[in-house]
């Protein structure tokens, strides 16, 4: 009896453990992110323009943890622009946090038309490596020069 008292204690702190060790990992996201944009602008009459480039930054959480912590961007993009409104602008990013784990996420601008200055974005997590595998989720930027994370929430399972 007392043998089977012990293997029980250690399959209920096996599994409390492996619940703890394996608990998905969810959360809010809110912050500042920074960006330098490099690119080329491409017209089109009558009044087009096209601006292509890339794009790297860096980001820090006001939580101070979560997948956009102290993580470096390196970005793609671009602006569809007519008569001084933008009316469409995506691209895809490649995030690496300071363990060099990755998240690869498509993001699209929210606010459109609108003015090329005050740009409004949504990323949509599309996968990750290491402690992102399985992620998924979303954030939204507003930047009228440094972003600010106006708001995100993401789950790694």
């Amino acid at each position: 009896m007392k043998m089977l008292t012990h293997a029980l204690v250690f399959y209920v702190a096996g599994l409390i453990f492996c619940s703890f060790t394996y608990a998905a990992e969810q959360g809010t996201t809110t912050g500042m992110a920074a960006f330098n944009p490099k690119g080329d602008v491409k017209s089109y009459k009558p009044g087009v323009a096209i601006w292509s480039g890339t794009f790297v930054g860096v980001s820090i959480t006001d939580a101070r943890k979560g997948p956009l912590h102290n993580s470096g961007w390196d970005c793609t993009g671009e602006v569809v622009i007519q008569d001084g409104n933008v009316h469409r602008a995506g691209g895809y990013c490649l995030v690496t946090d300071q363990d060099g784990d990755t998240i690869n996420l498509m993001w699209e601008r929210t606010n459109i038309p609108g003015s090329p200055t005050e740009v409004n974005t949504k990323g949509t997590y599309l996968s990750g490596t290491g402690k992102y595998v399985g992620i998924k989720g979303h954030y939204t930027f507003a930047c009228r020069g440094p972003c600010t994370i106006t708001s995100g929430e993401y789950k790694i399972p």
